[in-house]
């Protein structure tokens, strides 16, 4: 049965403009985005709430990788590592190895990409050991037919507005709600 697509409320440009300002900076007080964008406080916390509402808007925290990796206290930048892992699966395995990478907690998220029965998983990992230990984790699971890592030394554009993406959970517990 095909996935309906979820309705959702227009918008315009001040919606937009409110959702920017929290991308950039989710702490900012509903009175200074009002004052901004020259608006009541009751406007901005109204459209926060529809968007909010409506699945559209969500404001959760994001983890700095590289303030988090040079907070470690060993001086070897021990603190949070970001990890890709790109798996490449065995013909007809594409869901039973999604399932499996989904149930390991260190994947923070996890993309079909393009190609051939291709997996991106993106994992958090607080030392080097748990990398290795997660990529010797997932190297073990069957229907893996090729796997490679890479280890992100330091961040040279990061854009907290892409921040947490839908996933087709999210959308299909909207369409029903």
């Amino acid at each position: 049965m095909p996935m309906e697509t979820p309705e959702y409320p227009t918008t315009d440009q001040l919606d937009r403009d409110i959702a920017l300002m929290l991308a950039q900076d989710a702490r900012l007080s509903f009175r200074k985005i009002a004052a901004d964008l020259g608006v009541t406080e009751g406007t901005v916390r109204g459209r926060v709430k529809r968007l909010q509402g409506a699945g559209l808007l969500k404001l959760v925290p994001i983890i700095d990788i590289d303030r988090a990796r040079d907070a470690g206290t060993d001086g070897q930048g021990s603190g949070q590592h970001m990890m890709f892992i790109t798996v490449r699966c065995a013909s007809g395995k594409l869901n039973h190895v999604r399932e499996a990478l989904l149930a390991i907690p260190q994947v923070s998220a996890l993309y079909d990409a393009n190609a051939t029965p291709r997996l991106v998983a993106v994992c958090i990992l607080p030392s080097l050991d748990d990398a290795a230990m997660v990529m010797n984790q997932i190297l073990s699971l069957d229907g893996i037919r090729e796997a490679e890592s890479e280890l992100v030394l330091q961040s040279v554009k990061y854009n907290a507005a892409i921040g947490p993406i839908g996933t087709l959970e999210d959308l299909t517990r909207q369409s029903t709600d």
